[in-house]
């Protein structure tokens, strides 16, 4: 995989101690053209791992989170209703609810709480750099840096004791976070006065 940023490599070097079975690279791409938020994961070798399928008229960004036979693993979407706080819902493909990220109100960095059957995650970093590290009961699992390129991508770095499809669901939940964040501001900011 291309060079990693620094926190990633640091993470990547301290968990080696630390972790029994070992650690897993994803690289999460948004596709060139997509009208519904589509993207393809992948591991450090290239080879398609998941593929993540958005709907093209959805208030609550809706994506699909599908295996290689295109069966899906997980559905995410953003809460419709909300009062002052964002959120993003998780479900399996059962449709049972496995995970609610949400996002801190009051914080000079970007930080979420994640609700979800392995526990409680906290997940912290700088939005403006996309850097985030995830910890579960103090200890980090995983780290999720954002890649510069001319389309959206990111690095999940994840100890590989953990389900890889469900740290990818959340990070296309923070991102779905992030865009609706992104877009009602600039609607507030760009809107035209009548």
């Amino acid at each position: 995989m291309e060079k990693l940023c620094k926190k990633t490599l640091m993470f990547y070097n301290q968990s080696k101690q630390n972790v029994t079975g070992g650690i897993m690279e994803l690289l999460i791409k948004n596709k060139w053209i997509s009208f519904g938020g589509s993207s393809t994961v992948q591991d450090v070798n290239g080879n398609d791992v998941f593929f993540v399928k958005g709907r093209v008229f959805s208030f609550t960004r809706k994506k699909f989170l599908e295996g290689l036979d295109h069966v899906t693993k997980f559905v995410i979407r953003n809460k419709f209703w909300r009062i002052f706080q964002r959120k993003a819902l998780i479900y399996d493909a059962d449709g049972k609810q496995v995970a609610m990220v949400r996002r801190k109100i009051f914080s000079l960095h970007d930080h979420y709480f994640v609700t979800s059957s392995l526990g409680d995650l906290q997940i912290r970093g700088n939005i403006l750099q996309f850097d985030y590290s995830i910890t579960l009961n103090g200890k980090e699992i995983g780290h999720v840096a954002r890649r510069i390129s001319l389309r959206d991508s990111f690095v999940l770095t994840l100890d590989d004791d953990y389900d890889p499809a469900m740290f990818v669901a959340l990070v296309i939940a923070i991102d779905n976070i992030t865009d609706r964040k992104d877009s009602e501001s600039s609607s507030i900011s760009f809107g035209s006065s009548d």
